[in-house]
């Protein structure tokens, strides 16, 4: 039994006292599962028509982290985003009122468009598998004053809240909600809060972000340290990539003056913090995994974990195992308890 089995049964305890706020671009998911045995071929085209026999829908990016929340028993969370004055706008929004979340923050942006996620999953033969994603978000930077009224939303929630996880999730410049401005104010906010847990998370600029904790996988860390100058696994020998990534977070830390938290996959996470590194080890799987959706798992308990008093080990070990439970979980993004967690590190 894990040392730090017990201290998290104790922390755990605490979720339904916390509160959390998830800003950034929330999208959503759409599956679409399809039965090959029922496809015909299109009588226009002559290609094969895919016959959907159902269609599910769930928050997606930001929203997958809000529900990740919501489903670890956390007491209280905010969503602070915005989407399009769109079907999927709606539809993203009754999710999130189905999952408890507070979407008083979410404001509706007409000229804007709800990104999604639409993910076709085919079953044949009694496999499943996903086949090619299409992606649905803007294409133009988003508009100062939608920025300045979502985050308007946000400073009200500060003094009410345990902890606030930024979602950077478009890869495109200044055309999510994260913007240069706005991720300027997010640090202003972590300055002026320094009890108040702030953690980002970002597919391309996490180098950019300043007075909080940040994650990414091993390439974004790199990225954020040496840019164009990153460092390729497969151009490395195994020593030589390692002490790349140990020398990436130790960059990073000193930039942002927080704990730089490094995925490494089935390996675990490494913590770079004041005092030097803590390796936390990732859980040995087997059998077909859907590593879909593990980051934002890890990211809602180890934030759960972090906010109610968990030391930086412990929080490491919960979101590892929480991304453990997700991965094994095909086609979906992944449902987690705070008991699930338990029962994997057992």
């Amino acid at each position: 039994m894990p040392k730090n089995l017990q201290n998290l049964r104790t922390i755990f305890s605490a979720l339904p006292n916390l509160s959390v706020a998830v800003v950034g671009d929330y999208c959503l998911d759409e599956y679409f599962r399809i039965d090959a045995a029922l496809n015909e071929p299109s009588l226009e085209t002559g290609l094969t028509a895919y016959q959907c026999v159902r269609v599910e829908t769930f928050p997606g990016a930001a929203g997958t982290v809000a529900k990740n929340f919501a489903n670890l028993g956390v007491g209280k969370v905010y969503a602070v985003g915005y989407v399009g004055d769109d079907g999927r706008g709606i539809e993203l929004l009754r999710g999130l009122d189905r999952l408890g979340v507070d979407r008083g923050c979410v404001v509706a942006a007409p000229g804007r468009t709800t990104p999604a996620y639409t993910k076709p999953w085919i079953t044949e033969n009694g496999v499943s598998r996903e086949m090619n994603r299409i992606d649905i978000k803007n294409w133009t930077e988003t508009p100062k004053e939608l920025a300045d009224t979502v985050m308007a939303g946000l400073d009200k929630l500060t003094g009410q809240i345990n902890a606030l996880v930024i979602m950077d999730q478009m890869t495109e410049e200044n055309c999510g909600l994260v913007t240069d401005g706005v991720r300027e104010r997010l640090a202003e906010i972590a300055r002026e809060n320094p009890e108040l847990v702030v953690y980002a998370d970002s597919r391309s600029r996490i180098g950019k972000f300043r007075d909080m904790i940040i994650k990414g996988n091993e390439r974004e860390i790199l990225r954020g340290a040496f840019e164009e100058n990153a460092p390729e696994e497969k151009a490395c020998s195994e020593a030589e990539y390692a002490e790349a990534i140990r020398r990436a977070g130790e960059i990073m830390h000193g930039i942002t003056g927080r704990p730089v938290v490094t995925t490494l996959g089935p390996k675990g996470i490494v913590i770079r913090e004041q005092g030097g590194e803590i390796a936390v080890p990732g859980i040995r799987l087997c059998g077909q995994l859907d590593v879909c959706g593990a980051g934002d798992m890890f990211t809602a308990a180890f934030v759960s974990a972090l906010a109610a008093g968990a030391d930086l080990e412990s929080a490491g070990a919960a979101g590892n195992a929480a991304a453990a439970v997700c991965v094994t979980q095909l086609g979906t993004s992944g449902f987690v308890t705070a008991e699930m967690i338990l029962e994997r590190l057992r």
